[in-house]
């Protein structure tokens, strides 16, 4: 009695029907993030070198390394920044004696609760797939960071590091607005 081998051409044809059976759609595919797709979105942000520095750790992660991960820890990390900031802001009232200081960390304050709010918002359009909806809740934290900067530009001098936190949040404003022209 002969034994017959199937063809590796149906062999071939079979692992393809398997695959598109198991996937019930393309928009499950992950495409894997390469080092010059991060190079091509840090080259677009306000600050390419944070950009990389934000980004190349979380490429090396199995599950993180297509651009939704890599969009959805961005976000993580603006809104954990701007929490941090905000409670910065909230010792700051309560220990400036300068009445004008005072005054312009209060309005930072209420800057920074909208910004965190709107980082909620942009992790929300990403699961929802709203790319404009993204692009429009990164901006509008850009714009409460931008204000709460802008109350900085005059005398007395900020003596605190706040103004170097709300860089670091515009760059990761920057970096979300960038990410938006990538996503699927």
């Amino acid at each position: 009695m002969a034994i017959t081998l199937p063809s590796s051409s149906s062999i071939f044809s079979l692992l393809l029907m398997i695959l598109f059976i198991s996937t019930p759609s393309s928009a499950n595919l992950v495409l894997k993030v390469s080092e010059s797709t991060i190079n091509a979105i840090c080259t677009k942000t306000l600050n390419p070198s944070f950009c990389l520095g934000i980004l190349k750790p979380y490429t090396d992660h199995p599950h993180k390394r297509d651009i939704t991960g890599l969009a959805r820890i961005t976000i993580y990390l603006a809104k954990s920044n701007a929490t941090n900031t905000s409670d910065q802001i909230h010792s700051l009232i309560q220990h400036t004696h300068n009445p004008l200081l005072k005054e312009r960390y209060t309005s930072c304050s209420k800057n920074y609760d909208n910004a965190i709010g709107d980082f909620k918002q942009a992790k929300k359009r990403l699961i929802e797939g709203n790319k404009s909806g993204l692009k429009d809740a990164a901006a509008t934290a850009m714009g409460e960071f931008n204000a709460c900067g802008e109350n900085f530009r005059q005398p007395p001098v900020d003596p605190s590091t706040l103004q170097k936190s709300n860089k670091n949040l515009l760059d990761f404003c920057s970096i979300i607005l960038v990410m938006t022209k990538f996503l699927p």
